[in-house]
C-alpha cells in the first residue's frame, strides 16, 4: 500500500513542476514530459488526455483534465486510475525551491481499481525502477498540503483469490498534510455495495508509515449501527497493527455484509440483537491475529478470555481459551427440540461449516439457561481438523448429575456422528423431555451410552445408530402406569394421567443395531412387585414395541401372579394394557405342558408297572427273589448261575 501512496505523491511532485513549466512551455509537451517522467519512476504509463492548464489566479496552479494512469500488465479491469479533473493549487514559495507546498488539491469523478492476484500480489506494486537510495527509499523533497478533496470518486477492490468484489462509489475523501513527520488526519465517507459509511484514521506521521516502521495510528470506521475503533501502532507493508480493537454492530453486521463477508446467522442470545468485542489485538507480519483480554458480548451474554487467528495452507487455525460466568440462552433453545409426535427432521445437515476453520476451544461456564432446563455449569473442549470435531465433556453439570465424555461430528465424506458418554445422578425426567420427547420416567439414575449413527439428516442418523445403552436407577417412578392396578384388576384403563408405578430400583441394557435397540436386560424392583422384560425401541421410528412381565405379590417373599403389560406405539403416546392374549398364550402352553407331563407321568408308570410284572414272572423262572433283579447285571448273573446249575444236574444225572 506504500507503494500507491509514494506514486500519488510522485504524480503530485510532477504536477508542480508542471505549473513552473506551462509558464514557459506549450501544455501538450508539459503532459508529456509529465508522463514520461511518472512511468519512469513508477513503470505505468500516464496519459492526460484533456487539457492542461496554468492558473496564475485566483490561486497560482494547474487543471489537467481526462487522467488516466494505466494498469498492471497482467489485470483486465481496465485502467488503474482515472479522473475526469486533477487541480493542484500551489503555494507561490514552492516556485523558488526547498519543500513542495500544495495550498490546495482535488480531484473530481475519480475512479480507482485495486486488484489482488490469486498469489497475494497487487496492482498496487509498481514495476517501473526504484529511485536511487537504500532499498529504493531514497529521500525525496518534503512536501506538505494544506488541503486535499476527493469528490465523487469510486473505488473498485478485486481479489482474485477470494473472488470478492468491493465496490465503494460516492467516495467523498478530505485530509491535509504538513509534511511527512507532521501528524495527518484523513476523513472519509462512501457507499460501499449501497452501504453508507463513514471513515476519520490519524497516524502520528507519514514518513515512518512510507518506510516500514510502526506509527502510532487511530481509525474509527461507522456504518449503519456498525462502528470499528482501532487505536495502537501499524505499519503498511506488510500489515500489521498492535493495540486495541472496539467493534459493536446492532445491525445485524451490515458493514461486513457491505464489504461482500457474509456473516453467520446468529440466533438469539448469541448475537442477533448486537454484537461487541473489544480487546488487545495484534495483527503480526505474516498474518496471524492475537486477541488478549478480550471480552465479547452478545446480546446479553458476555464471553471472555483470549484468541489467535492464523493463516493456513488450507483453511485458518483458531485457538482460543474462552469463558462466560452464566449464559442466557432460553431463546436460543426455544423451538429448537423436535415435536415428540412429527419425527426426526429429514432436513440435509449442511456439514461444510466443519471445513471453514481447523482449531481447538476449551470453554468454560456457570449457569446456561436453556428454554425449559437449566445447566448448571460447563466445562468443555473442542477440535476442529479438516472436518471432524471432537467435543469432549469434562464434564457438564445438568439434570442434577455430571454428563462426562466424547461427542464426534465428522464431515469427511458425509456426516457421522458418535456419542460416548457416562451419565451420573441426571434426573431422568428433564433429560428424557429434553433429548426425546419421553416425560414418563422419574427418578435420578447412571447411564451410559455409545452409540454410533451415519446420515446426512437427523432421521438419517437416529435410523443407522449401531451401539449400547444402559441405565440404572434407584428409587423413582413411572408415570402413566398403575402397574399394580392392572395386574389386580386386569384392567387397561390403569393408566395415563394421575396413575403411576413407584420403584426402588430399575435396571435396563440394550444393544442397538439400524436404529432398533433390542432389551438385552429389564428388572424393575417395587414393593410387592417383581417385572422383567423384552422388546424393541425403534430410535429412528420414535416407537416402542415392549412386553413388561410383572409378578404381584401379597408378601413380599410370597409367590405372585404375573400378568404381562404390553407397551407399544409412538414411545410419546404409547398404548399400555394387559397382554391377555400373551396371557392366553401361555396359560395353553402351561395347560398343554402339564398334560404332557402328566401323560408322560402316566407312561413312566405304566412301564414301571409293567417292569414290575415281568420282574417277578423272570424271578419265578429262575427261581430268585425279585428285589435281586435290581438291574440288567443282576438279571444276567441271576440267568447265568440257573444255566449253570441246570447243566450240572444234567451231567450228574449220567
Amino acid at each position: 500500500m506504500k507503494w500507491l501512496i509514494r506514486g500519488a505523491l510522485t504524480l503530485v511532485t510532477l504536477i508542480v513542476v508542471a505549473v513552473v513549466v506551462l509558464l514557459l512551455i506549450p501544455a501538450e509537451r508539459v503532459a508529456g514530459l509529465a508522463a514520461q517522467r511518472f512511468e519512469a519512476a513508477t513503470g505505468r504509463e500516464l496519459v492526460i488526455a484533456g487539457p492542461v492548464k496554468a492558473t496564475l489566479w485566483p490561486r497560482l496552479g494547474v487543471r489537467a483534465e481526462g487522467v488516466t494512469v494505466a494498469n498492471a500488465e497482467w489485470s483486465g479491469a481496465g485502467p488503474m486510475l482515472t479522473a475526469e479533473a486533477l487541480e493542484v493549487g500551489i503555494a507561490p514559495a514552492s516556485l523558488f525551491g526547498g519543500e513542495i507546498g500544495i495550498e490546495t488539491l482535488r480531484v473530481d469523478g475519480a475512479r480507482l481499481v485495486l486488484e489482488r492476484r490469486a498469489d497475494g500480489s497487487g496492482n498496487w506494486e509498481f514495476a517501473g525502477p526504484a529511485p536511487a537510495g537504500d532499498g529504493g527509499n531514497a529521500p525525496v523533497r518534503d512536501i506538505s498540503i494544506d488541503r486535499a478533496v476527493l469528490r465523487n470518486g469510486e473505488i473498485l477492490f478485486i481479489d482474485h483469490g477470494t473472488d470478492v468484489h468491493t465496490h465503494l462509489r460516492a467516495v467523498d475523501l478530505e485530509t491535509a498534510l504538513q509534511s511527512r513527520d507532521a501528524p495527518i488526519r484523513v476523513v472519509a465517507s462512501a457507499l460501499v455495495n449501497g452501504q453508507a459509511l463513514s471513515l476519520e484514521a490519524e497516524a502520528d506521521a507519514l514518513r515512518p508509515l512510507l518506510d516500514g516502521d510502526l506509527t502510532p495510528v487511530r481509525l474509527v470506521a461507522t456504518a449503519g449501527d456498525t462502528s470499528l475503533r482501532l487505536d495502537g501502532r501499524a505499519d503498511l507493508e506488510p500489515v500489521s497493527f498492535e493495540g486495541r480493537i472496539d467493534a459493536r454492530s446492532g445491525d445485524g453486521l451490515v458493514l461486513a455484509r457491505a464489504f461482500g463477508i457474509a456473516p453467520p446467522d446468529l440466533p438469539r442470545g448469541l448475537g442477533a440483537d448486537s454484537v461487541a468485542l473489544a480487546a488487545a489485538v495484534t495483527l503480526a507480519p505474516e498474518g496471524s491475529l492475537h486477541l488478549r483480554d478480550m471480552v465479547v458480548d452478545l446480546d446479553a451474554n458476555r464471553i471472555t478470555g483470549a484468541a489467535d487467528i492464523a493463516p493456513g495452507a488450507e483453511r485458518p487455525r483458531i485457538t482460543a481459551n474462552l469463558a462466560a460466568e452464566r449464559l442466557d440462552l432460553t431463546a436460543f433453545a426455544a423451538g429448537g427440540g423436535n415435536d415428540s409426535m412429527s419425527g426426526w427432521s429429514r432436513d440435509p445437515i449442511d456439514v461444510s461449516g466443519l471445513f471453514a476453520v481447523d482449531g481447538a476451544v476449551t470453554f468454560a461456564s456457570g449457569p446456561i439457561a436453556l428454554s425449559g432446563t437449566n445447566l448448571d455449569a460447563l466445562d468443555a473442549r473442542a477440535t476442529l481438523e479438516a472436518g471432524r470435531a471432537v467435543v469432549t465433556l469434562r464434564p457438564l453439570v445438568a439434570y442434577g448429575g455430571t454428563l462426562v465424555g466424547d461427542i464426534v461430528v465428522n464431515g469427511r465424506g458425509g456426516l457421522s456422528a458418535r456419542a460416548d458418554l457416562d451419565l451420573s445422578g441426571l434426573a431422568m425426567q428433564p433429560l428424557l423431555t429434553e433429548v426425546a420427547g419421553f416425560d414418563r420416567l422419574v427418578g435420578q439414575a447412571d447411564a451410559s451410552v455409545n452409540l454410533l449413527g451415519v446420515g446426512n439428516s437427523v432421521q438419517a442418523l437416529m435410523s443407522s445408530l449401531e451401539g449400547s445403552m444402559s441405565l440404572r436407577a434407584g428409587q423413582g417412578e413411572i408415570l402413566g402406569l398403575d402397574i399394580p392396578g392392572m395386574i389386580r384388576n386386569l384392567d387397561p384403563s390403569y393408566r395415563g394421567e394421575g396413575r403411576s408405578t413407584v420403584f426402588e430400583s430399575l435396571e435396563a441394557a440394550f444393544a442397538v443395531s439400524d436404529g432398533v435397540a433390542t432389551g438385552e436386560t429389564f428388572r424393575l424392583i417395587a414393593p410387592f412387585l417383581t417385572a422383567t422384560g423384552e422388546g424393541r425401541i425403534d430410535l429412528g421410528a420414535r416407537t416402542i414395541s415392549y412386553r413388561l412381565l410383572p409378578t404381584l405379590r401379597r408378601e413380599a417373599d410370597g409367590n405372585g401372579v404375573t400378568v404381562p403389560i404390553l407397551i407399544e406405539g409412538p414411545w410419546a403416546l404409547p398404548r399400555i394394557r394387559p397382554d391377555l392374549e400373551y396371557l392366553a398364550r401361555q396359560r395353553v402352553a402351561a395347560e398343554r405342558e402339564e398334560l404332557e407331563a402328566r401323560a408322560r407321568s402316566e407312561a413312566e408308570e405304566a412301564a414301571s408297572r409293567a417292569e414290575d410284572a415281568l420282574r417277578r414272572r423272570l424271578a419265578e423262572e429262575l427261581k430268585v427273589a425279585p428285589e435281586a433283579l435290581t438291574d440288567r447285571r443282576a438279571v444276567e448273573d441271576a440267568v447265568r448261575e440257573r444255566v449253570t446249575d441246570q447243566l450240572l444236574d444234567l451231567l450228574g444225572n449220567r
